[in-house]
């Protein structure tokens, strides 16, 4: 395989990840899947259908820090192998949407480096469109390291082949009224 995503998103609060929600809910956090949405599962406040958070650890989201969200990290480890010849590094706007399997796929397929991240991400949000019509897409971005030089077959691929793409950012208007979560200022 050429890539892993770290499973700490609560989409996949199947049987595996049962600990993530037990522990959000044992803090009195919600967690549940919008009608339009089933396969997301989205982490809640206890008495207001905000914020819908998609994972189970983060960085930031401050106002479910009480509720069962954590920043610490669930770290897994891979030896690579000179079989290996990327890793994608991407939001969970990506991984909702697209299996492991289909960015091996999209990024194993474009015809240069430098395009793969951007290619990565145009097809996160089609997917988006089409799995989520009513849905806003989720934030899309994402970084794909090539770990070898794949016209000269074992050289270390290029430094400025490393290309960091994401969706434009949402203007405020977006937000439906809501105010974006922003950190405490410290004086």
């Amino acid at each position: 395989m050429k890539l892993f995503q770290s499973p700490c998103f609560v989409k996949a609060l199947g049987s595996y990840l049962k600990g993530e929600k037990e522990r959000i809910q044992r803090c009195k956090g919600r967690v549940f899947a919008l009608k339009d949405e089933p396969d997301v599962a989205r982490v809640w406040l206890p008495k207001n259908d905000s914020p819908g958070l998609a994972m189970a650890r983060a960085f930031g989201d401050f106002c479910l820090k009480d509720f069962g969200l954590i920043s610490m990290p669930e770290i897994s480890y891979r030896c690579l192998t000179d079989k290996d010849e990327f890793v994608v590094l991407a939001t969970d706007g990506v991984w909702d949407v697209l299996s492991n399997e289909e960015v091996v796929g999209i990024v194993s397929r474009c015809p240069h480096p430098s395009r793969a991240a951007e290619t990565l991400v145009s097809c996160a949000i089609k997917s988006w469109r089409s799995k989520y019509p009513t849905s806003k897409i989720d934030d899309c971005a994402a970084v794909c390291l090539f770990l070898l030089d794949s016209k000269s077959k074992g050289t270390p691929a290029n430094d400025d082949e490393i290309i960091i793409t994401q969706s434009p950012p949402r203007p405020l208007s977006d937000l439906d009224g809501q105010q974006p979560l922003l950190p405490p200022r410290r004086s």
